[in-house]
């Protein structure tokens, strides 16, 4: 899900989508709370967005849903803005496990495919990490029917304010960002965005990212529970809609985990196996956000997990069965996602079933 192309002016992703008319409205819950924050009702504007709350999966119009937006604002002004308030409480109210997923992941970078699953809840989003040496990127785009770059930008500030609050719960108190830039100037509400984000933030610029050091990606987690965090990670997949999206990436997963011999092999002999050129391969992925090294990264995780949790494993053979150079390269990695060696996170395992 990684994407290291250190140049971004490379046409978006979601200029590539077709236009999406309606979405489901998945965060109900969450702006009627956010309203109520702010003190005022939002019921008759959610009528006069045609949204009809009482069915199961509320849909609702991008159009209409601009227009809530910019009703939503006016009604939490001067006091309030609104976008950080709906950021700050936001959570899918049909997915709760996906707080838990970023919560017990061992590393920030085992968190990303949460970015692929919000852009299948949210087909308006593009949410890609982007890295270009020390530094990292998540960049943000949106796809909303309005010329109002004020108005498309109150939708970034709240995706920014929802990251800000998963990456409290994943790292506690310590800063995320360094800075965040914004394509929009959100005017008067900028100050209140510094507030919230506690980081500089940068208008006008030619993206909306929240900038960060890279080595945090791979920095352990302080809240990392590898069975849990699988759980998540399996009830996420079943409760996901399918998406057309995924299926490459789908592929290559159910591909490396059931010939891990594949694993060594890189990119060239997975393009071999799917008839593609290893460029034309390395497109369709990053045009979904994805690149192949993170995919193979994943994959080794969860086949040295079930691996070491059978007692006869032996840590040498599987080295050499995930496709590490030797033993060592396979404890620096895993020590790496997890904060254990292979041996400790074992006996960690074995202490626990007893």
């Amino acid at each position: 899900m990684l994407q290291t192309t250190p140049n971004s002016t490379k046409t978006s992703p979601v200029s590539l989508r077709p236009q999406v008319d309606t979405l489901p409205f998945v965060g109900t819950t969450t702006w009627v709370k956010a309203a109520m924050h702010c003190r005022f009702n939002i019921a008759p504007l959610f009528k006069a967005a045609g949204l009809d709350t009482a069915g199961p999966s509320p849909q609702i119009r991008t159009d209409a849903l601009v227009g809530l937006m910019r009703d939503c604002v006016a009604a939490a002004a001067p006091t309030m803005h609104f976008p950080l308030v709906v950021g700050e409480l936001f959570a899918f109210d049909r997915l709760p496990e996906l707080d838990t997923f970023v919560a017990t992941s061992p590393t920030l970078r085992h968190a990303l495919p949460a970015l692929d699953w919000v852009r299948v809840l949210l087909p308006t989003l593009n949410l890609r990490i982007e890295e270009t040496g020390s530094q990292a990127a998540l960049v943000v785009e949106v796809d909303m029917p309005t010329d109002d770059e004020r108005l498309k930008g109150c939708f970034v500030e709240c995706v920014f304010a929802t990251i800000n609050r998963i990456a409290r719960l994943a790292l506690g108190d310590s800063a995320l960002a360094d800075a965040v830039y914004l394509r929009h100037d959100p005017g008067p509400a900028r100050a209140a965005c510094e507030r919230q984000f506690k980081v500089p933030v940068v208008v006008k610029q030619p993206r909306n990212a929240l900038v960060f050091p890279a080595r945090m990606l791979d920095m352990p987690l302080p809240g990392a529970m590898p069975g849990l965090h699988e759980q998540a990670q399996t009830a996420i997949a079943q409760q996901l809609p399918a998406s057309g999206h995924d299926s490459l990436v789908g592929a290559i997963e159910h591909a490396l985990m059931s010939s891990p011999a594949l694993l060594g092999q890189g990119i060239e002999r997975m393009a071999e196996r799917f008839k593609l050129h290893p460029r034309t391969l390395q497109r369709r992925l990053r045009e979904e956000g994805q690149v192949f090294a993170n995919i193979q990264s994943r994959c080794r995780f969860q086949l040295a997990v079930n691996a070491l949790k059978a007692d006869a494993t032996d840590i040498e053979s599987l080295s050499d069965r995930l496709g590490f150079a030797d033993r060592h390269s396979f404890t620096r990695a895993f020590k790496r996602w997890t904060g254990l060696t292979p041996s400790e996170f074992r006996q960690r395992e074995r202490g626990a079933a007893r």
